[in-house]
């Protein structure tokens, strides 16, 4: 109950974090989703692969320690630690750079604000309305180019990312469960033919994260070329 408490006392504070703070980066609550949803998803999928020295079995009179030898010869390199990498990664791109982004609008909010304050004429012809923030004075992308470069430097890392891991999950998980397992080392003489468990489960695992890779790699460009579109159309404003 205690927790279920605090679960929804940390809803209004994640739906606020998630409205945009600027007038140009309307993508913000799409992100928090896409991160949330990755996260899920690594999770979700990387149950077909704990298990793999369960699943992993050779055919013949093979003794334990050969089976295990045969099994560290196929699996040189990690699997569900590469996604829990890369989970960890691309969450921590994108809160190190909200981050940012909100001390710089807090920064920009506060320096208009004291601008505005100072414009105010004093005594009793004060407008009290006039003391008003216009997010599109503060967020001019014209005028704010470290934040324009720290998007666009963002949506190239989240980018460069996931075609890094595109890369492993097709030319190294994918081949684990595809190719036939011929086992034969120096002590445990052979070939042994081995089989991999459950290979359709760990195939749609893989293609799940494939296909959500592509998807925030085309999300990072169009929201690249978006921020690049913003900033031309706000300097020519601004002009």
């Amino acid at each position: 109950m205690v927790e279920s408490t605090k679960f929804w006392g940390m809803a209004p504070i994640i739906l606020k974090m998630s409205k945009d703070p600027t007038n140009f980066y309307i993508g913000r609550a799409l992100w928090f989703s896409i991160t949330f949803l990755y996260i899920s998803v690594v999770y979700v999928v990387q149950n077909t692969w704990l298990y793999l020295d369960v699943d992993f079995q050779c055919h013949g009179n093979i003794s334990k320690t050969c089976l295990a030898e045969c099994y560290e010869n196929h699996f040189t390199r990690p699997v569900v630690g590469v996604w829990y990498v890369v989970g960890f990664a691309f969450s921590s791109i994108f809160f190190v750079m909200e981050f940012f982004v909100s001390q710089t609008v807090h920064k920009q909010t506060k320096i208009f604000k004291k601008a505005s304050l100072e414009k105010e004429p004093h005594g009793p012809e004060r407008n009290t309305d006039h003391v008003d923030t216009k997010e599109d004075e503060i967020f001019d992308l014209s005028r704010e180019k470290p934040l324009l470069i720290m998007y666009l430097v963002y949506f190239l890392i989240q980018w460069s990312v996931q075609v890094i891991f595109l890369v492993i999950l097709i030319h190294y998980h994918l081949p684990l469960i595809k190719k036939p397992i011929q086992c034969s080392t120096h002590m445990c003489h052979g070939p042994y033919a081995c089989v991999l468990l459950g290979t359709q489960e760990k195939m749609m695992a893989i293609v799940l994260l494939a296909t959500l890779s592509v998807v925030i790699m085309m999300l990072c460009i169009m929201f690249f070329l978006y921020t690049i579109n913003t900033y031309i159309v706000m300097g020519h404003k601004s002009t």
